[in-house]
């Protein structure tokens, strides 16, 4: 891959696609996400396997399994017993067989989670690159490798009997190392794919130890260039968790400043993980008249406590079929 404006690219391939060694660290964990949308259908998705191999307890998966229809909103997050054989070659499984990621020549989802039934193939648009810091806490304590892929996605989904055949966008990541939670603070996460083949990456990062990290990236023709500032908007509700999407603005190395706002596509969903409160909202975005999507992932907990919230006015609390309308 090229680089514009200074810097160097790691890039990724097919060995790093799969699980990966595990460390030592209680607080190691080893996760893969898929977001995707399909603009036409008006139907998504955020799907996370995350494998914690030295939790208390025995090794453990934290699963999200989220699918959005103009009807319907299902929600899973939940924690399963990892299995013998749920880390085996290039296959994630959530430990219950109700998600599988498998990379054969290309990354494969498949969904069967009580009323939701999807198989989804990713196209990637790019070599998967890493762009996380690698000094601080960022690489200390959250993503010390950490790969990210924009793509398209095609497949298949029912949802409560209604069946849709996908044409979408999609972005996709891989994470492995050290994950403490409790040393979010704060951060704002914009990972965008654009119906032109761009990828757009905005992160915000405020850590317990009060330093805040501004970081991305435009990647477009298998070219990258990085931001030397980024500056990230919330419209966060009342709630004081959830919200009605936001502005990003990167001003790149070349001085070239991209301007997106982010407007949600449907509510957004609240994860609980290790005591913080994780909201993703898919968004729809345009840049240069060009179409795309967004996952537009916030935390907030500047007072550091470990409060469970249950009300969210723009966003999915409860695990479960949710009928919209």
């Amino acid at each position: 891959m090229n680089v514009t404006g200074g810097g160097s690219v790691l890039e990724y391939g097919p060995a790093q696609e799969g699980p990966q060694p595990s460390g030592s660290d209680p607080f190691w964990q080893d996760s893969v996400v898929l977001v995707w949308w399909d603009l036409e259908n008006q139907v998504g998705g955020m799907h996370r396997i995350g494998h914690e191999l030295n939790v208390a307890g025995g090794p453990q998966v934290t699963l999200w399994n989220y699918v959005f229809s103009p009807e319907h909103i299902f929600k899973r997050d939940d924690r399963i017993p990892l299995r013998e054989g749920d880390r085996s070659g290039r296959t994630f499984n959530s430990g219950d067989d109700t998600c599988i990621f498998e990379y054969t020549d290309h990354p494969v989802w498949k969904i069967n989670d009580q009323d939701v039934h999807a198989e989804l193939h990713v196209q990637d648009y790019h070599a998967p690159v890493d762009i996380y810091p690698k000094k601080g806490a960022m690489a200390d304590d959250v993503a010390p490798n950490h790969m990210e892929v924009a793509g398209k996605v095609s497949g298949e989904l029912t949802i409560k009997g209604k069946h849709y055949p996908i044409n979408g966008l999609a972005f996709r990541d891989h994470g492995w190392g050290t994950r403490k939670w409790d040393v979010f603070v704060g951060h704002r996460w914009m990972a965008a794919t654009l119906k032109d083949g761009t990828m757009l990456f905005a992160q915000t990062f405020h850590s317990s130890d009060d330093n805040l990290v501004r970081f991305g990236c435009v990647i477009k023709d298998n070219t990258i260039t990085y931001c030397k500032y980024v500056d990230i908007l919330v419209y966060l509700e009342a709630d004081g968790l959830t919200h009605r999407g936001g502005r990003v603005v990167m001003t790149l190395s070349t001085d070239e400043v991209i301007e997106v706002e982010c407007i949600p596509l449907q509510k957004g969903i609240v994860s609980w993980i290790h005591g913080i409160a994780c909201v993703d909202t898919i968004c729809r975005v345009e840049h240069n008249g060009v179409e795309g999507i967004c996952d537009f992932e916030v935390t907030n907990n500047a007072l550091r406590g470990t409060h469970r919230p249950k009300l969210a006015l723009n966003g999915i609390i409860d695990n479960g079929m949710t009928q919209l309308g």
